[in-house]
C-alpha cells in the first residue's frame, strides 16, 4: 500500500491545517455544500474522515464519470432517494466535479442542480475550480467551502509523522525542503517523501510550477518584449482562454500609449480570436496551443519598446456586464428549472415561454413548485 492511502486520515481529528474549513462543513451539512481549492488540500480526505466520525455511509461518485442528465439521474438520484441500511445517515460525494464542465456535458449540470434539492440526504461536491460558469446556479445553490494551500510547516509535520512510523532517515533540512517544494499540495509531499524513503535522496524531485494570477501574467505579457519570458505564462493561470483574451482585451490600451504598438497587438489579439473561432468550429483542438503563443508572446513583441512605470490593470467590463445579466436572470432561470421539471419539457422551451407560464402560476402552484419568497415576488413583477 502506498502512503498517500495507508495514511490517509481516519477521523477529522487527523486532519491538520483545514480547521476553518473542516468546521464550516460540520454546520452546513443541512444544505448543499461546494467544496473547493488547489489539488491536495484534503477537501476529500476530510468528507471521508468526517463521516468515519458520524457513522455515516458515504456514496462516492466520481463527476467525470456521467456527462449526461440520464446518467445522473439514474447514479445520483438512486442515492439520494435509498436510505443508508446500515449507519445512521448518508452523504452524497460528488468528487472531482470539474470534470463534468466539459464539451461533453449534455444537461449533467442541470440535472445535479435539481437532484441537490431533492435530496433529503447532505449533498457535497468537490472541484478544483468552481469559478466555471456553468458552475454558476450550483454556486448560488450550495455553500461555499474554500480548502486553501496548506502551510509548509504543517505539511513537514505531517512528514515527519510518516518518516517516524516508516523509520525513513532523513534530515530536517532536507524534509523541509521537500515540505516547500509540494507548494501546498500534501498528497505531492506525500509521495515524494516515499520516492525519497526508495532512493535515500532528494534527487529527481523538482521544484512543481507554480501557479499564477491573471494580473501577474498581464503585466509580464504587456511591460515585456522577450517571446521566451511569456511564452508559457498563460499555462500556468487557472482562467479559461476566453476569459483571458478578454482581460487581454481590457488591458492591452492602458498599457501600450503609442499607436502603432496599439494597432499591432489588436490585431494579434482579433487574429487569435478568429483562429480560435475556427478551431471550436472545426473542433481542431490540437491547434488550440498556438492560440496561446499569440496571445502572450505575439502580444509581447508587438511593441517596439518595453513600457516602464506602474500601470494598474482592471477587470474586463464585458465580464462584469455579463455577471449583471446572468444575476438579473437567476431567478427566472431558477423558477424555469423547477417548472421544467413538473411539465416534463426542456428548460430551453420554458424560458422561451416563460410568459405565458408566469400567466397561470398561482399561490397553489407556487406550493407544487416549492418556490422561494424571492421567486414568488418575481413572478409578481
Amino acid at each position: 500500500m502506498n502512503f498517500v492511502d495507508k495514511y490517509k486520515p481516519k477521523s477529522t481529528k487527523d486532519i491538520l491545517g483545514q480547521d476553518i474549513g473542516l468546521n464550516q462543513l460540520r454546520l452546513n451539512l443541512k444544505k448543499p455544500v461546494f467544496i473547493y481549492g488547489p489539488p491536495g488540500t484534503g477537501k476529500t480526505a476530510t468528507i471521508h474522515a468526517l463521516a468515519n466520525d458520524m457513522n455515516y455511509e458515504i456514496i462516492e461518485l466520481n463527476a467525470s464519470d456521467f456527462r449526461n442528465k440520464d446518467e445522473i439521474d439514474s447514479i445520483v438520484g438512486n442515492s439520494i432517494k435509498q436510505k443508508s441500511l446500515f449507519n445512521k445517515g448518508k452523504i452524497i460525494l460528488v468528487d472531482e466535479l470539474d470534470g463534468i464542465s466539459g464539451k461533453e456535458d449534455r444537461g449533467g449540470v442541470q440535472a445535479l442542480l435539481v437532484l441537490i434539492q431533492e435530496s433529503t440526504f447532505p449533498v457535497i461536491m468537490v472541484a478544483n475550480d468552481p469559478w466555471n460558469s456553468r458552475f454558476s446556479q450550483l454556486r448560488m445553490k450550495s455553500k461555499m467551502i474554500d480548502f486553501k494551500k496548506l502551510n509548509y510547516l504543517t505539511i513537514f509535520n505531517i512528514l515527519t509523522k510518516i518518516c517516524k512510523s516508516e523509520n525513513i532517515k532523513i534530515s530536517d533540512k532536507d524534509l523541509r525542503e521537500l515540505s516547500i517544494k509540494s507548494d501546498g499540495d500534501v498528497r505531492a509531499a506525500i509521495n515524494d517523501l516515499e520516492i525519497v524513503s526508495y532512493n535515500n535522496n532528494l534527487e529527481g524531485i523538482g521544484e512543481r510550477e507554480r501557479e499564477t494570477s491573471i494580473f501577474n501574467a498581464i503585466q509580464l505579457i504587456l511591460k515585456s518584449n522577450n517571446p521566451k519570458e511569456v511564452l508559457n505564462i498563460l499555462d500556468r493561470v487557472n482562467m479559461d482562454l476566453n476569459d483571458c483574451i478578454l482581460w487581454l482585451e481590457e488591458n492591452i490600451a492602458l498599457e501600450y500609449k503609442n499607436k502603432h504598438d496599439l494597432a499591432r497587438a489588436y490585431d494579434i489579439l482579433s487574429k487569435a480570436d478568429v483562429y480560435r473561432g475556427r478551431i471550436t468550429k472545426w473542433q481542431h483542438w490540437r491547434f488550440l496551443v498556438y492560440i496561446y503563443d499569440l496571445i502572450s508572446a505575439g502580444i509581447a513583441v508587438s511593441k517596439k519598446n518595453k513600457y516602464y512605470g506602474f500601470t494598474k490593470y482592471r477587470k474586463p467590463a464585458r465580464i462584469l456586464e455579463i455577471w449583471k445579466f446572468n444575476q438579473k436572470n437567476k431567478l427566472k432561470k431558477d423558477i424555469s428549472i423547477k417548472i421544467a421539471k413538473k411539465v416534463h419539457t426542456s428548460i430551453k422551451h420554458v424560458k422561451k415561454d416563460f410568459l405565458f407560464y408566469k400567466r397561470f402560476i398561482n399561490k397553489d402552484i407556487i406550493k407544487e413548485l416549492n418556490l422561494s419568497e424571492e421567486e414568488a415576488e418575481f413572478l409578481k413583477n
